[in-house]
């Protein structure tokens, strides 16, 4: 019976030996060779959307005439995606352009005033200078002289205000002309236009 136990003792741990020598053996690895020039391919469910969106829109309202592009249409830079009813901003730009005119019309007759007054004075010096010479050599009397010289500050003074006045129709017509050229930004923000090339 001894004996039965050291041969079951001895099977036994030859049993354990021989389990832990499969489980504890190196494995072997097969290693792949690197492929080249192989065909790229992705698969994949999604949507296509843009690096970059722009949202573009109108800066003035009205009612919208016409739409000329919507979205995914390709469009070229500068090309008007849509429109609006442009009538009251183009009779504002007539308005400004009729106040641009009337203006013009008021420079001109400013300038004329101008050289009207300019004229008047040189003739009031001249006089002046006559009537003083003639005072001194006392061939007239020392009152035409002195209304002589008043004509001639007269002169001056109408000089001075026809210059003012056109200095006033001067800055007016430079507003006239910055009124004109905000109606007409006004009337080109009734277009909206692409502003580059995109889809």
């Amino acid at each position: 019976m001894r004996r039965t136990w050291i041969l079951g003792a001895v099977a036994l741990a030859g049993l354990a030996a021989g389990g832990w020598f499969l489980t504890e053996r190196p494995l072997t690895v097969t290693v792949v060779a690197a492929e080249t020039g192989v065909p790229l391919r992705l698969y994949g469910l999604g949507s296509v959307e843009a690096r970059i969106l722009s949202r573009v829109g109108f800066e003035v309202g009205a009612a919208l005439v016409s739409v000329s592009a919507d979205a995914g249409d390709a469009v070229k830079a500068g090309q008007e995606l849509a429109a609006l009813h442009p009538a009251e901003q183009e009779a504002r730009v007539a308005r400004a352009q009729a106040a641009v005119a009337a203006n013009a019309a008021g420079q001109s007759k400013a300038d004329a005033a101008v050289a009207r007054a300019q004229a008047v004075l040189a003739q009031r010096i001249a006089a002046n200078d006559r009537q003083k010479e003639l005072a001194r050599q006392d061939v007239a009397s020392v009152q035409r002289a002195e209304e002589a010289l008043r004509d001639e500050d007269v002169a001056r003074a109408e000089l001075a205000l026809a210059e003012a006045d056109l200095a006033v129709i001067r800055a007016q017509g430079a507003d006239a002309a910055a009124a004109l050229q905000l109606e007409q930004t006004l009337l080109a923000h009734h277009r909206l236009v692409a502003p580059y090339d995109a889809v």
